[in-house]
């Protein structure tokens, strides 16, 4: 891959107004929670900044950086993913956003030190576009395939997560997220952990 500006790619593709919804889900892909939010991304002072609305409660949560963080994957279409800097017999939480022009895809996956805790589902569009989030209550449904300790989740028509329900000590660790973003059209991003505990592979539009 060609080097580019991580920074500029990051904001060309996801600064401005996202309107969404965020779905919990349990460790077995049962919805617990769901609830509408407003993110403003914007670059200001220097500073790369992120602030979340809930629309449920109105509390306001912020983020700012002036860089992106080196744990940060971006891909040059705009893709990025988040996650620690190494795994092991603790919590590992990842974030991985799919961007597809004014609509994207997000989740936030929590294993905890022996199995999968929760994800949470993020449905997000541009001010006045119609992108309806999945019907509730979501319960992801198993796909056929299930390899080992990776389970398929199909989280709505378009969307499918993969990622370990279990987990065992040596153990690699990855999740990978797929949206058809249209008909023909599937984006495709994964962060992988090796048996070591460190990240492996970076994001990657396939």
């Amino acid at each position: 891959m060609s080097s580019f500006d991580r920074r500029s790619v990051l904001l060309a593709h996801n600064a401005g107004v996202w309107e969404g919804c965020f779905i919990r889900l349990d460790g077995r892909g049962v919805e617990s929670e769901r609830f509408g939010t407003r993110l403003l991304v914007q670059e200001s002072g220097g500073q790369i900044e992120a602030a979340l609305t809930y629309l449920n409660t109105g509390k306001v949560a912020t983020m700012g950086f002036a860089e992106p963080p080196d744990l940060m994957a971006i891909s040059p279409e705009g893709h990025w993913s988040l996650g620690p800097d190494r795994t092991g017999p603790w919590f590992a939480v990842m974030e991985l956003c799919l961007v597809d022009g004014e609509r994207r895809r997000r989740v936030v996956v929590r294993h905890g030190a022996e199995r999968l805790e929760s994800v949470v589902v993020v449905v997000e569009a541009r001010p006045g576009l119609a992108d309806p989030a999945p019907a509730a209550p979501l319960r992801a449904a198993v796909l056929e395939g299930v390899d080992g300790p990776a389970c398929t989740w199909q989280l709505s028509a378009d969307l499918t997560l993969t990622t370990a329900l279990e987990r065992r000590i040596g153990d690699s660790l990855a999740v990978t997220l797929r949206w058809q973003s249209t008909p023909g059209r599937e984006l495709v991003l994964e962060r992988v952990y090796g048996a070591n505990g460190l990240p492996q592979v970076a994001p990657a539009l396939v």
